[in-house]
């Protein structure tokens, strides 16, 4: 039987035809090389902290729509090039995230969104996502996925549908 974690799932519409789905990271499975932390900018107070590089965690989320996605991953940076993971969607490559050089104005360390320059074609149903470490400290709080190719994840993202984790 499938173990149901973190909050419940919520269907919901944003925009005229786009559609925002959003994954908390802290819900997925910690295996040895993950841990949670808190941080109270961090959505729900906290997040996932990965301690070792070449390791992996994969959480599987309902998706309701088929659509063509675009991925944005809301991490830590410290305006460095290290601290940095892959996001996989079905086993392809979504983008690599994590520290990079912050907007004018933004002090590090900070949270900050990244949107993937990749789109990938999702079909309706089970959608894997894998978290892989290229280095120790890579840091990530939420991923949105929406097929608005000009959302962007502004202040509260209360309003995105939260899809739920199970194993």
């Amino acid at each position: 039987m499938k173990k149901l974690l973190g909050l419940a799932a919520v269907l919901a519409f944003a925009g005229v035809g786009a559609t925002e789905f959003m994954v908390e990271c802290d819900a997925f499975p910690k295996p040895d090389g993950f841990v949670i932390e808190y941080m109270g900018k961090a959505s729900g107070g906290k997040y996932l902290r990965m301690t070792k590089k070449n390791v992996e965690t994969t959480a599987r989320v309902a998706l309701p729509e088929t659509g063509d996605y675009f991925v944005w991953v809301r991490d830590f940076s410290f305006a460095g090039n290290s601290r940095k993971a892959i996001v996989l969607l079905n086993d392809k490559k979504a983008g690599t995230f994590g520290d990079k050089k912050l907007a004018d104005g933004v002090t590090a360390p900070a949270w900050n969104w990244t949107r993937s320059p990749l789109k990938a074609h999702l079909e309706a149903g089970e959608l894997k996502i894998t978290l892989k470490a290229l280095s120790d400290y890579a840091r990530f709080d939420t991923i949105i996925l929406t097929t608005d190719e000009n959302y962007k994840p502004e202040g509260s993202v209360d309003d995105v549908a939260e899809l739920e984790v199970f194993e």
